[in-house]
């Protein structure tokens, strides 16, 4: 008899969700479905040459867009991964550090695929890691294509450090791709990143004789590492009884500072890592805090603060942009901008702490490699006047970009799995396009 027949694909997932026995309330399913992520493939494998607007012969389009996947989707309640077995509501507030947790997953196959002579295959020998995934991405934007293979088969928690992300890390301190941002660069090569370009004399004077350039974020510059073990930096993170070691490593590492933390320790709720309003001008300030999901760990895994509470899908200020997006609603919408205050922030709980459906990451990260996060925390850029708004066209620019489509080809359910039914193996309706 035929499995599923008389009945719907949405009938089998919903069947085929499973309580775990004697468990606190965790929820499986395993099956096909939709496959949720959304990117311009093409563009992303034509060294990030991106088609936010697209045209009449050159179409921005979801290259997964009718692409099913074989998902594992688990639902687990907040007090079973929390450490101390608490639940979300005995947090001390909405960014309680002991509700941060690291995700990451693998892929292995057997090491030995044999082929019969009527071509039937046989897997044998040790299992061997192939793939891995923290934070989404990071093999395909930041890691470089001779290492790739590499990123694949280590283990983020080896002690041997040529077999741990921190052989890695160089990558995110000079990201590859922050030089097609870079005019001095490759800056003119790939068009569709124009709008994004790193500051280089970040709150720097525009007078020649005042003889201050600003902090240059550019790959092998200082960055902030000219303030390294001053007193300007006491009391934060930089600090060298901090994280100042890491943060500020060397002369020639700027984006230690921002990148190497999102991918690598998560951000702490200390100051520079808070919003500008409240700083009066200080980027070195306290600030509004707007995210903590940090773990004393040099490796990539996707990090979660659990404490924060999610955002409402009918909230106005529901954004596909995620921590990007919050952090322009604290810095530029009331009543959100008038306090240095901690308080709750539309998608606070978007990518990167966590990471919803919904949330555009390919767009986040960019932005990100972009200098978006330096600008968020009072570090402008470079066409900011100190007398003047630092709500800049540059800054636009950059909160404007897109790579692309923008959102997934379907809809989410609004229960668990929260994954869409799989598309039909044989419907070949045009897809849409965004």
């Amino acid at each position: 008899m035929g499995v599923g027949l008389n009945t719907t694909y949405a009938s089998l997932m919903t069947n085929a969700i499973t309580n775990a026995t004697g468990s606190g309330g965790e929820k499986v399913f395993c099956g096909p479905v939709d496959d949720p992520f959304f990117v311009d493939l093409a563009g992303a494998f034509d060294v990030g040459n991106f088609r936010p607007g697209g045209n009449g012969t050159n179409p921005t389009k979801d290259g997964l867009a009718r692409f099913n996947v074989h998902s594992i989707a688990l639902n687990i309640p907040i007090a079973s991964l929390q450490k101390d077995g608490k639940t979300a509501e005995m947090a001390v507030n909405i960014l309680d550090g002991d509700f941060v947790i690291g995700v990451w997953a693998s892929a292995s196959r057997k090491q030995m695929r044999t082929l019969n002579n009527m071509g039937m295959a046989t897997a044998s020998g040790n299992w061997i890691q192939v793939s891995r995934l923290g934070m989404p991405l990071t093999n395909e934007v930041v890691i470089p294509v001779g290492e790739k293979d590499r990123w694949n088969y280590t283990n983020p928690y080896s002690t041997d450090n040529t077999k741990n992300d921190l052989s890695f890390a160089k990558y995110f301190m000079n990201p590859e791709l922050a030089l097609y941002m870079d005019d001095s660069q490759f800056g003119t090569a790939v068009p569709s990143l124009n709008a994004l370009r790193i500051q280089k004399h970040s709150l720097g004077s525009p007078r020649a004789e005042d003889n201050n350039p600003g902090f240059d974020f550019r790959n092998g510059k200082a960055g902030l590492f000219g303030l390294k073990g001053t007193p300007a930096v006491t009391g934060t993170a930089l600090a060298e009884s901090s994280f100042g070691p890491i943060l500020l490593p060397n002369a020639i590492s700027p984006r230690a500072v921002d990148l190497l933390p999102i991918f690598y320790t998560g951000v702490p709720n200390l100051p520079p890592y808070q919003l500008a309003t409240g700083k009066m001008g200080n980027p070195l300030a306290v600030g509004k805090p707007f995210i903590n999901n940090f773990l004393a760990t040099l490796n990539d895994m996707l990090r979660l603060n659990m404490a924060v509470p999610p955002t409402p899908r009918n909230d106005p200020n529901f954004s596909s942009l995620g921590l990007i997006q919050a952090a322009a609603i604290g810095l530029t919408v009331a009543p959100f901008n008038t306090t240095a205050n901690l308080e709750f922030i539309p998608n606070m709980d978007g990518f990167p702490n966590g990471r919803r459906l919904e949330d555009d990451v390919t767009t986040i990260e960019l932005q990100a490699v972009g200098g978006l996060v330096l600008a968020a925390i009072g570090l402008w850029y470079d066409d900011y006047n100190s007398n003047g708004s630092p709500v800049t066209p540059n800054l636009v620019n950059a909160l404007s970009f897109s790579a692309g489509p923008t959102r997934n080809d379907t809809t989410f359910k609004a229960g668990f799995p929260y994954v869409q039914t799989p598309w039909r193996g044989f419907d070949y309706t045009i897809q849409p396009r965004f």
